[in-house]
């Protein structure tokens, strides 16, 4: 059956699917969907290599700039009236640079990278972004985030999530020069590809699946234990955007005792996150389905400063706040913090999600677990628009199996 016929749409408590035509095609035309890092910005300068033959064109009229066939390593950096890389670009102030060869790759202040890489001369100074097809790019960020030692049937529902997360903030930016910047997902070029087969072998595997809600890309995330709820990604990161509801996992509600932590923190190391003198009181913002903490307000004795939890959880170490399922007393000089789980509790819990694995879950029910009302597609390019004509059909536990055998047949 060919793949861009088959969608699949998954809904809690029930599992269900429907099958229905999607608007992409997969055709080795197409240009596959590809993602734009930002690597450097405002800066004097880089060495740039290429190894392998080349392109490069000037970005604002597509014209062709030059060609080479064994590569160049110069210092490339911004003048008045240019920029230059060994030669000089007069006159021209952006440059992409285009393998011409499957095999060509980029090293950027020693860093590898695949895909092209983008020059911009702005004010005098340099910017320097990657674009790189997202299966590598997916590839590279999971081999720096997630162990190889997940199930497999984990990581194929991992990488899924990464692609779509991928989709989701490369259709957000569109018109931007950059999509996303390397510090914000960690992204550290394709160097560290084929370090973790499993982890390879499971993007592979899950080759252009991406869940849509609502008939768009959302944006994807896991955390480690949830403690025993989910929150969703828009209720705990406090973005407006439309994301999949947080839900209530029994595998990590049976472990949460397990899960507890604490923490003992000293006022003045709090106080020291608003840069004040003391801390006098903490309050919580809290998401009311899940329990889960987004914020938190400090008092001084005279005025509140209001932190994330993301960056309050950077100041103190993840390792000492594990996660924004907790509470918080202050007695004396002393802020007792008691918790549950491990992470952000948003998106899929990899507690449960192994659990699942071990029972012989795979992929797509994973996924329908901790996504619901999702619907997962092959899309080797982006959608110019996504027009939806699902219809909802609750499947029986004996017809779920058939779910299982479309997903199989939609990566071989």
């Amino acid at each position: 059956m060919k793949a861009k016929f088959l969608l699949f749409v998954f809904f809690l408590p029930l599992l269900a699917f429907t099958i229905e035509k999607s608007p992409l095609t997969d055709t080795s035309t197409e240009k596959p969907a590809t993602i734009k890092v930002l690597l450097e910005k405002s800066i004097e300068g880089i060495l740039l290599e290429v190894k392998g033959p080349y392109a490069i064109y000037n970005p604002e009229n597509g014209k062709k700039e030059g060609l080479g066939k064994w590569g160049k390593r110069f210092y490339l950096y911004p003048h008045k009236e240019g920029m230059k890389w060994g030669e000089n670009f007069l006159g021209i102030y952006q440059l992409q640079i285009v393998p011409t060869s499957p095999d060509t790759t980029f090293l950027v202040n020693g860093i590898q990278y695949r895909g092209a890489i983008e020059v911009y001369n702005i004010e005098n100074t340099l910017s320097i972004i990657n674009e790189v097809d997202v299966e590598s790019y997916v590839k590279s960020i999971l081999n720096e985030h997630v162990s190889p030692t997940l199930p497999p049937n984990v990581l194929d529902a991992v990488a899924i999530i990464a692609r779509t997360d991928a989709y989701y903030r490369a259709l957000l930016n569109d018109d931007a020069f950059w999509h996303i910047t390397k510090e914000e997902v960690g992204y550290r070029g394709t160097a560290l590809i084929l370090q973790n087969l499993a982890i390879d072998r499971a993007v592979d595997n899950t080759k252009y699946l991406v869940m849509t809600y609502e008939d768009q890309p959302f944006p994807g995330s896991w955390t480690e234990n949830c403690g025993g709820k989910t929150a969703s990604y828009s209720s705990i990161l406090r973005k407006n955007t439309v994301t999949p509801e947080g839900v209530e996992s029994k595998f990590a509600t049976k472990n949460r005792t397990e899960s507890r932590w604490s923490l003992i923190v000293d006022t003045r190391e709090l106080a020291k996150v608003i840069k004040t003198n003391r801390v006098t009181g903490i309050d919580l913002f809290v998401d009311h389905g899940s329990g889960k903490v987004y914020a938190t307000r400090l008092h001084d004795g005279s005025h509140t400063e209001d932190i994330d939890f993301t960056a309050l959880q950077d100041k103190l170490g993840k390792e000492k706040i594990k996660s924004n399922d907790f509470n918080v007393t202050i007695k004396g000089n002393i802020a007792l913090f008691e918790g549950y789980g491990k992470g952000n509790g948003v998106g899929l819990c990899l507690y449960s999600a192994s659990q699942m694995a071990e029972r012989g879950d795979e992929a797509p029910v994973i996924l329908a677990e901790f996504f619901p009302n999702t619907t997962i597609e092959k899309m080797r390019c982006y959608p110019k628009a996504i027009v939806s004509t699902k219809k909802r059909s609750f499947v029986s536990p004996k017809q779920k199996g058939v779910a299982r055998k479309k997903y199989r047949l939609l990566h071989k």
